[in-house]
């Protein structure tokens, strides 16, 4: 399997690319919508920890989760019932959830060892250059990279198995874009 580290150059300049549209929920979403349904339909909003904010405002823009006021002086978070709905049907939807960005598509390579999850060699916080680091944190907040304490203090980054899962679709794409490319230039099939 070929897998692009760089599109098609183009006039001598790289191509940007487009963001990749995923259409699964994130760990964390799932996750928090999990939480908001065993909480018997909602959570207090000042209880949530920094990484369920951003899964709920990602949930809320897409209308799966909104926020409500409980008693006078409190707030909630809730599942819309289109959010019911789409936990009800095992969170299987053909909507876009996210689009991946290309610093988030280079991490997840750059994060990538090929190995299985158990036995993946991780990547310290000193082997990441300064905006891949704030990528990583954010994909950590997503549930697609994982952060473990090591020796001294070292602190250590890895792919979980939904990031692989993220990685291998991107991959699967830009491997069919460049096989369309090859076909494109042997020109029509005889």
């Amino acid at each position: 399997m070929m897998y692009l580290r760089r599109l098609p150059l183009s006039m001598g300049r790289r191509m940007k690319r487009k963001p990749f549209p995923w259409p699964k929920l994130t760990p964390s979403q799932i996750d928090l919508m999990e939480r908001i349904a065993v909480a018997g339909g909602g959570l207090p909003y000042d209880k949530l920890e920094y990484r369920d904010l951003v899964a709920f405002e990602e949930l809320r823009k897409l209308k799966l989760a909104d926020m409500r006021p409980k008693g006078r002086s409190k707030l909630e978070i809730v599942l819309t019932a289109k959010g019911s709905q789409l936990r009800q049907d095992a969170y299987r939807t053909e909507q876009i959830i996210v689009r991946v960005t290309e610093p988030q598509i280079e991490l997840l390579r750059h994060l990538d060892d090929s190995q299985p999850h158990e036995d993946s060699v991780e990547r310290t916080i000193h082997e990441l250059p300064g905006m891949m680091l704030d990528v990583c944190r954010r994909m950590s907040l997503r549930g697609w990279v994982e952060w473990h304490g090591g020796w001294d203090g070292l602190r250590w980054a890895r792919l979980t198995p939904a990031g692989r899962e993220v990685l291998a679709a991107i991959d699967a794409m830009d491997d069919a874009v460049a096989q369309m490319a090859v076909a494109k230039r042997r020109g029509p099939l005889q």
